[in-house]
């Protein structure tokens, strides 16, 4: 019995490289690896030693010694990886990744199949995995780097220095959860009193300047009152306002990510409820909703940068629904 026990231990072991333990008679490799994990050398190494382990396409996670190895294989899209093979007549490779002392980190989504230790979770996004330690413990409000970012009523987020930061991911209330930021709000309310209210979030530079700001966005008002100024956003107040220019999103390629929250918030009495608009990819959701004296356009983009064909259908929904200025009419 005990000689059949054994025989199927080192069965299993040699096709599942969940079971071999990397560092046991490799101090050298380990050191190397400790002191040197994004050495192109040090990856060569441990794939000369233990490429033939990785058999199953995906990702294979282990963790020891405080070193977690994400090893990947992939015979249908080529691996930014240093070893490659034939394998069933295709062009297969493998790639390894170190991160040593790393409770959390995030990679670039490839193939489904995840092989994870007892202890590690993962969560998806169309571009995106997220791998955590769940026996870990993360400060509330932490990025994936461990920065702790403070969010505000609007869904903004920024670091203790108050720079806006958009992260993919946050540690709320003891889970890892998806995060969408807010990178762009157009809020402008018109009151009972014919006062109105205007607020700006834009990652765009808007001018100081009041002529220039008001030229920017065509406000034409009885009263204007001094623009308040914040880091990313602006806030207006007037009374009598005739007219302005109501923003549309803008397909450009010299963004670094276009992933958040977009928001478009339209209060007047003239609006009247009316059936919603929304639609749906793997790229985006946009939701534009209609009731008695409010409009709501919500565009949540969930990849990091859209398509110009998904911002074409974007543009063209909201200037559907959505007029490109207010116009005050006479009573």
């Amino acid at each position: 019995m005990f000689s059949f026990l054994f025989a199927l231990f080192l069965a299993i072991s040699a096709e599942n490289p969940v079971y071999q333990s990397r560092f046991e008679t490799e101090e050298e490799l380990y050191k190397s690896i400790a002191l040197h994990c994004d050495d192109i050398s040090v990856r060569r190494t441990y794939l000369k030693k233990y490429g033939h382990c990785i058999t199953q396409e995906g990702i294979n996670i282990l963790e020891e010694r405080n070193i977690v190895i994400v090893e990947e294989l992939d015979c249908e899209n080529q691996l930014d990886g240093i070893e490659f093979f034939f394998r069933n007549k295709k062009l297969c490779s493998r790639a390894v990744t170190f991160y040593p002392s790393k409770k959390v980190f995030t990679v670039k989504k490839k193939k489904s199949a995840i092989t994870l230790p007892e202890n590690w979770r993962h969560i998806e996004t169309p571009e995106t995995l997220l791998f955590y330690d769940s026996n870990a413990k993360f400060e509330e409000n932490s990025d994936t780097t461990g920065q702790i970012l403070t969010k505000s009523g609007d869904g903004i987020f920024t670091d203790h220095l108050g720079k806006v930061m958009h992260p993919e991911f946050i540690y709320s209330k003891g889970n890892w959860e998806k995060v969408f930021p807010l990178r762009e709000l157009f809020r402008l309310k018109i009151n009972e009193d014919n006062t109105f209210d205007l607020k700006i979030i834009t990652e765009n530079k808007l001018p100081y300047e009041k002529k220039e700001l008001f030229e920017l966005f065509g406000i034409k008002a009885d009263e204007i009152k001094e623009p308040f100024f914040a880091p990313s956003s602006c806030a207006i107040q007037g009374k009598g306002l005739k007219g302005i220019r109501i923003p549309k999103t803008e397909y450009t390629t010299d963004k670094e990510s276009d992933h958040g929250t977009y928001k478009i918030l339209l209060y007047y009495p003239e609006l009247q409820k009316k059936n919603a608009v929304t639609a749906k990819t793997e790229s985006y959701e946009l939701k534009i909703m209609f009731s008695d004296g409010l409009l709501e356009a919500t565009l949540t983009v969930f990849t990091k940068k859209l398509t110009p064909e998904d911002a074409l259908n974007i543009k063209a929904a909201l200037n559907r629904e959505i007029p490109s200025f207010f116009v005050k009419t006479a009573n």
